[in-house]
């Protein structure tokens, strides 16, 4: 597929699907795709540009990763003890959990989101009670034992985020933007909270009898695993951030960029083959937006799309339209990873 052929594919696809967004790839730093889909806010028919601000949903996940392994280098957190020794509410859980479980969702936790009456029961998300809501879900009952089954769940990087609080003794936001964001370079990313007043926020979107409509993003259980907002360049910084091997101790990024065999799950990013090729990758979605990051470092390749259609299948339907462009066609359409379930209603 040559150039021209690939932005007519990708104009046509995303007209027909009322797909928005920015889709961006690089190789060896620079540039060589960039192209823009609908608008940042239907309403206003307000175009995308460089400063368009993005919900990345659990493509906030890699971060609060990075953020919490940071810690792990500088001694003050253990990956192998129990999440109760640095937040108390959780002790009650499975007492053979660790905090590497939770990394690579091995965990087997309940999980906010999994538990039809939680809300019902308990009372709906406030980020002010989410010490309180975690003791309510420490009396579910373990999905399964911890390192015998996978199921990516929220719940493990919700708790991550509160161990970093616990350990720094800092809000999330405050430790994110100091010690992750400032340092790799995020000149535009925020932990975002329902409420806060963000320059340049994309507007989020829904499709109602076919037609696009605006939706205001989603926070419940968010914190750590899904609460990023920020830009096509911010998201450019995991790649650097893993390709330099930045922040973390080399040991550190090899454990982290090891997959597990049960789920093919890093920590904070899935790692598995992708028409033959060594990726690392991350994806969310979430009520209005879509996003995805694709690393292939052995081709120095980096792909990410940022969407404000949540809806659709366009995170793996552009993916694959760009590989055949740049590497051409092999006949073979990969797995798609396995996130967001639940948040995928096809077009």
């Amino acid at each position: 597929m040559d150039r021209n052929t690939l932005r007519e594919k990708l104009s046509a696809y995303c007209e027909e699907n009322h797909i928005f967004g920015v889709l961006r790839v690089t190789h060896r730093d620079q540039i060589v795709w960039q192209q823009s889909f609908g608008y940042a806010d239907i309403r206003t028919k307000e175009p995308f540009d460089s400063t368009s601000m993005f919900s990345f949903y659990s493509l906030s996940k890699p971060f609060c990763a990075i953020g919490l392994l940071l810690l792990k280098d500088r001694g003050l957190v253990d990956l192998d003890t129990h999440p109760g020794v640095y937040v108390p509410e959780a002790a009650a859980f499975d007492s053979r959990v660790t905090i590497r479980h939770m990394l690579h969702h091995l965990s087997g936790l309940p999980d906010f989101g999994l538990i039809a009456d939680f809300a019902v029961m308990h009372g709906g998300y406030d980020h002010r009670r989410v010490h309180e809501k975690l003791a309510a879900l420490a009396a579910y009952p373990q999905l399964f034992a911890p390192g015998e089954a996978a199921q990516y769940a929220n719940i493990n990087i919700l708790l991550c985020a509160l161990i970093i609080e616990a350990v720094t003794g800092r809000p999330y936001a405050d430790y994110m933007q100091d010690e992750v964001f400032a340092p790799l370079g995020m000149k535009t990313a925020l932990v975002d909270h329902a409420g806060r007043q963000v320059e340049h926020r994309v507007s989020g979107h829904e499709l109602t009898d076919g037609v696009p409509v605006p939706v205001s993003a989603a926070y419940d259980w968010m914190l750590g695993a899904g609460d990023i907002i920020g830009t096509v360049d911010d998201v450019y910084c995991l790649n650097r951030a893993i390709k330099h091997r930045l922040l973390l101790s080399p040991a550190t990024w090899a454990e982290a960029l090891t997959p597990s065999p049960l789920n093919q799950m890093g920590m904070g990013c899935t790692v598995t083959a992708w028409h033959g090729k060594h990726r690392i990758t991350h994806n969310g979605g979430h009520k209005g937006f879509r996003t995805l990051h694709i690393q292939l470092p052995e081709e120095d390749f980096d792909i990410i799309l940022l969407s404000n259609s949540g809806y659709g299948d366009a995170r793996a339907a552009l993916s694959e339209m760009v590989y055949e462009a740049f590497f051409g066609a092999d006949g073979a359409y990969s797995d798609t990873v396995a996130m967001d379930i639940g948040y995928i209603p096809q077009v």
